[in-house]
């Protein structure tokens, strides 16, 4: 599989069709501002950003970069098949950025944040100036120093980087610190910076062109573009570290976010994507030896999934989710043999990155929590396998 291919997501029902009409036809250029100045900043760095319906975020992120101290040389945004209301006010409010060239492109049908994601990727990659790839959810606003902590960040053998996000609402508060994996070998929003760090979230992230191109050979893909969205960040971080690459991390403030602007409240949607995606990633890169030690906590893990989600009335939505997962799990372990010649690492080293404890703090009160607004009516934010 080469360099922008885009494969089509499972088949997931009628109630998710907005996510199934993906196609192989690639984003369309609709708009390019080249740097006031004249000349584009010599950084290395290329920044991504996919936006879905949410313009006035997109804009707002974009000018949080315009006032970054470290210049990223292009800004790469991919309008997600938006409503054309919504893509005529992003396109509309573009403004040109002293130092960096602004590409904006236009995809015909929503390709996903991670085969979105692998476009502005492939398009940062065909200048041979690029060394980095940044990755920067629209709805957050970046700090002005956000690009040169993430590169200073980066040290020997690391590939991927990442910082603390905190929440745009509350500046004190933290949103992520990063990806934690843990016993019951479920990945989770980090909110500790004592559980061990596997890597940073899609959200914010800086990518080295080694670790890139390295994913390229081994995988076909940056992130993988069957899940759609949700988990992805961490197959990517999983594969990454399996290759040797080192994640690297700073508790300095790199961003605010808001959370879930496109993809809102629909907790079916998030719970459909988040779950599938783990059995595959499970199913692709969990060494034996770490399912062997691990598989009692993970099979208690997902008992658990199946009592809450059936309190919360989505007995079908689970018949959903194993059916097309293990559909698809042909197809996945073999990807798992392939990728195991290639990988570096060993089950002793992997371990090493995963937390003891069954899952992060706090899950059980916001799972209690979620139900009873579902109980009560209410429209209940997802908690659950990783927000993004």
């Amino acid at each position: 599989m080469g360099r922008g291919t885009v494969i089509l997501p499972a088949t997931i029902g009628p109630e998710f069709a907005q996510t199934s009409g993906v196609t192989d036809s690639q984003p369309s250029l609709a708009l390019r501002l080249d740097a006031r100045d004249g000349a584009r900043a010599a950084s290395g760095i290329a920044l991504a950003i996919v936006s879905f319906n949410t313009a006035e975020r997109t804009i707002r992120c974009l000018e949080s970069i315009a006032a970054c101290t470290l210049a990223p040389d292009r800004v790469l945004v991919l309008d997600n098949a938006s409503d054309p209301v919504d893509f005529d006010r992003l396109v509309g409010a573009c403004r040109a950025m002293a130092h960096s060239q602004v590409l904006v492109y236009r995809a015909s049908a929503n390709l996903g944040f991670a085969a979105g994601s692998n476009f502005l990727v492939d398009a940062a990659l065909t200048d041979g100036d690029c060394r980095f790839v940044a990755l920067l959810n629209n709805d957050a606003v970046a700090m002005p120093d956000m690009l040169s902590r993430l590169v200073a960040t980066m040290g020997d053998g690391a590939g991927l980087a990442g910082g603390r996000m905190n929440r745009l609402d509350d500046p004190a508060r933290a949103d992520t610190l990063g990806i934690s994996l843990y016993a019951s070998l479920m990945p989770a929003n980090r909110l500790d910076v004592a559980d061990p760090y596997l890597g940073p979230t899609g959200g914010c992230c800086l990518l080295s062109r080694g670790l890139v191109d390295r994913l390229l050979e081994a995988s076909g893909y940056c992130f993988d573009p069957r899940y759609f969205c949700y988990c992805e960040d961490t197959d990517l971080a999983l594969r990454a570290v399996r290759l040797g690459f080192r994640p690297a991390y700073t508790d300095e403030v790199v961003a605010l976010h808001e959370g879930q602007a496109s993809s809102g409240a629909d907790s079916e949607f998030i719970a459909y994507h988040g779950l599938r995606n783990l059995i595959w990633m499970h199913a692709k890169l969990v060494p034996g030896p770490i399912l062997a030690r691990y598989g009692l906590l993970l099979a208690a893990a997902h008992a658990m999934t199946v009592v809450r989600q059936g309190l919360m009335g989505r007995l079908g939505l689970m018949w959903r989710v194993y059916r097309d997962a293990f559909a698809k799990l042909p197809e996945f372990r073999a990807e798992r043999a392939r990728f195991a010649q290639k990988a570096i690492a060993t089950p002793a080293d992997l371990d090493l990155l995963i937390a003891p404890r069954f899952y992060r703090r706090g899950y059980s009160g916001e799972v209690l929590a979620s139900i009873g607004r579902r109980w009560r009516g209410r429209p209940a934010r997802d908690a659950g396998p990783r927000d993004r």
